[in-house]
């Protein structure tokens, strides 16, 4: 589609992604995200021209956001501090969603869970600020995560309590700004709302796509 060599532009650049995320019925560190497709989040591979390989569902709560991932894709290996080198995910996070700055504000979060751990790490918080408007970040034993692994593919259990995310307000501000990046060993990344490949996505919230939460 694109001359990887020369200038290219995605398809998804030319407009501001805009979508909906519901509420937990039952808010739990549980696997109600299974089931069926009310929460999932859409496929936006193809507008990105990237390879399709994951599937990501969603749901919030007072208590905070839930989220089950499934990779079709086995564990090579994982990598740590640079987590791009291997498998696993990273979220970004900005909970007022404003899409007016070009660097991570007090309100943004940028979290990467394993399917294995390395020396010990397997979730966190590593959102960088470019400036004194920053947050202490997540104490990576407040993040809940569960693993299941097959011999073909993996998936994710996750969920992020309210605490840790700066701002999240839910009943006063009912809008996230949200994007992901699903890795794997020597391959692209699956992402949602702007590809690595032509911007600095952890670092840019401006270009994370709007979620709005919904009953």
């Amino acid at each position: 589609m694109f001359d990887n060599d020369g200038f290219s532009l995605s398809a998804i650049q030319f407009f501001q992604m805009s979508l909906e995320c519901h509420r937990l019925k039952k808010p739990s560190f549980s696997l109600c995200l299974t089931k069926g497709k009310f929460y999932e989040m859409p496929d936006t591979s193809a507008l990105m021209n990237e390879e399709s390989f994951a599937k990501l569902s969603m749901g919030w709560s007072k208590k905070g956001i839930e989220l089950y991932v499934v990779v079709e894709e086995p564990i090579t290996r994982c990598s740590y501090p640079d987590v791009t080198d291997g498998d696993g995910i990273e979220l970004f996070f900005d909970t007022r969603d404003l899409k007016t700055s070009g660097f991570n504000t007090r309100f943004c979060h940028h979290f990467f869970f394993l399917p294995e751990a390395v020396d010990g790490h397997i979730k966190g918080e590593i959102t960088k600020f470019r400036s004194e408007d920053a947050h202490e970040l997540t104490d990576s034993d407040e993040l809940m995560l569960k693993v299941k692994k097959t011999p073909t593919a993996y998936s994710l259990e996750i969920f992020i309590p309210s605490q840790c995310l700066q701002g999240y307000d839910p009943e006063q501000f009912n809008r996230l700004g949200f994007s992901y990046r699903i890795n794997r060993t020597g391959g692209r990344p699956q992402e949602f709302s702007a590809t690595s490949a032509e911007y600095q996505v952890e670092q840019q919230p401006s270009l994370w796509a709007s979620l709005k939460l919904v009953e």
